[in-house]
């Protein structure tokens, strides 16, 4: 191919690699629950797990969508679909592990009292104990 064609190519599919993970997303939102021109909605409790798995799977075809580029030896779009197919699979993957991190968060920790006898320094034996 033809280094111009193949530049043109890559313009062409970088911009539809834009537009598609933000049409996903939407969707996801949309399945989620989200109520996007409801001001008065409480979205507080929807999980955007959902929109990133849309986006990963948008990053999946992107990364599909190099393969036949291959036959066509176009260089310079294989890269970009590669890169960009990496990029919106990690920031998916990213994106659920923050989503699912806000829906279960770590509870706080309770504070006993602590034993003083327990804070050894080494594991070692009862004299490099804090209370004996």
């Amino acid at each position: 191919m033809h280094p111009a064609a193949d530049i043109a190519l890559a313009i062409g599919l970088l911009a539809i690699d834009v537009v598609a993970p933000l049409i996903a997303f939407a969707f996801g939102l949309d399945a989620a629950g989200y109520q996007m021109f409801d001001p008065a909605a409480d979205n507080s409790s929807v999980s955007l797990i959902r929109p990133f798995a849309y986006v990963a799977v948008v990053g999946g075809v992107v990364l599909v969508s190099a393969l036949p580029l291959c036959m066509a030896r176009a260089i310079i779009s294989i890269g970009a679909q590669v890169l960009v197919g990496l990029v919106l699979v990690l920031v998916a993957v990213i994106g659920m592990n923050d989503a699912d991190r806000n829906t279960h968060p770590q509870p706080a920790p309770t504070s006993p009292s602590i034993d003083p006898g327990a804070l050894c320094r080494s594991g070692g034996d009862n004299s490099e104990c804090g209370g004996s």
